[in-house]
């Protein structure tokens, strides 16, 4: 089992811990559709983040990145979420739809946490979460090779860990800064269920008794609040070759997520996450 979770970080690492993803060339949905074509960027990298969710420890881990466009349809890792847009992507349009499924794993506390306390709550299971991606942006709002994008992200957890839900909203900007620099910020956030916040940030009696933290039973809601900036450069100057990727995002956890005693005690409700690396576009 460990090979495995260590093989899907490996993947979804550098794509970032907030919705955020690097890619190695041009962004999919601006080099594919008509008049553009295939491509495929594949990368690795490392990475750094912290040990579990609202941990103030920090660990290194190796990172990767995928993601391209086949047959106009754009595919990408957002964080440990794979996302194919079931609509055919076009350059041309002003306004640009995305609609289609998404899949990820959660693999928060299923491993070394690094603190004694949190570690007695015992080990998470494996989430595996479904569920789908949309959005609207609008191109050229300040200049003629930008996007503005609404984007909203819900999925359920079907393996039986959590057994509830995460919707994220979010705004993203992203710019071809010359023919080499691709530029992208967003805005993020996060909504989950009760049965979310209660299995991740929750302490019933019996794991009180053998951490040491008090009880804590939250509710669901915001989860917290964030943003991230990710920047990739050509080192080929074209749409394929090589290029270098690199990510940094933070989100800030909120209400009863922020008031868990395994953030309040032993952690932080500030979380950093920041990945460099090297990919290569076919």
């Amino acid at each position: 089992m460990k090979c495995v979770r260590w093989g899907l970080l490996a993947l979804c690492a550098a794509s970032g811990a907030t919705a955020a993803h690097a890619q190695g060339g041009p962004p999919a949905g601006q080099g594919g559709g008509p008049g553009g074509g295939d491509t495929v960027t594949v990368g690795a990298g490392i990475g750094v983040t912290t040990t579990y969710d609202g941990a103030s420890d920090y660990k290194l881990i190796p990172g990767g990145t995928l993601r391209g466009t086949i047959g106009g349809h754009d595919f990408q890792l957002n964080g440990p979420q794979l996302f194919v847009d079931a609509i055919p992507n076009d350059p041309r349009r002003k306004v640009d739809f995305e609609l289609g499924p998404v899949a990820g794993v959660s693999f928060n506390r299923t491993g070394d946490v690094g603190n004694a306390q949190v570690a007695a709550l015992g080990e998470l299971d494996t989430a595996v979460e479904l569920g789908a991606r949309g959005g609207v942006g609008v191109r050229g709002v300040l200049g003629r090779r930008d996007k503005l994008a609404l984007v909203l992200t819900g999925v359920w957890d079907v393996a039986g860990a959590h057994g509830s839900h995460v919707i994220e909203p979010g705004l993203e900007y992203s710019t071809l800064a010359g023919r080499s620099t691709f530029l992208r910020a967003a805005l993020t956030s996060e909504f989950v269920g009760k049965d979310w916040a209660r299995y991740n940030f929750g302490i019933d009696a019996t794991g009180a008794a053998a951490s040491g933290l008090a009880a804590f039973d939250p509710d669901g809601g915001l989860a917290s609040i964030g943003g991230n900036v990710l920047a990739t450069h050509s080192l080929s100057g074209r749409r394929t070759g090589w290029a270098l990727f690199g990510i940094v995002s933070y989100k800030r956890l909120q209400g009863d997520i922020a008031d868990s005693p395994i953030v309040r005690d032993t952690g932080s409700p500030d979380q950093f996450f920041a990945s460099a690396g090297l990919g290569y576009t076919f």
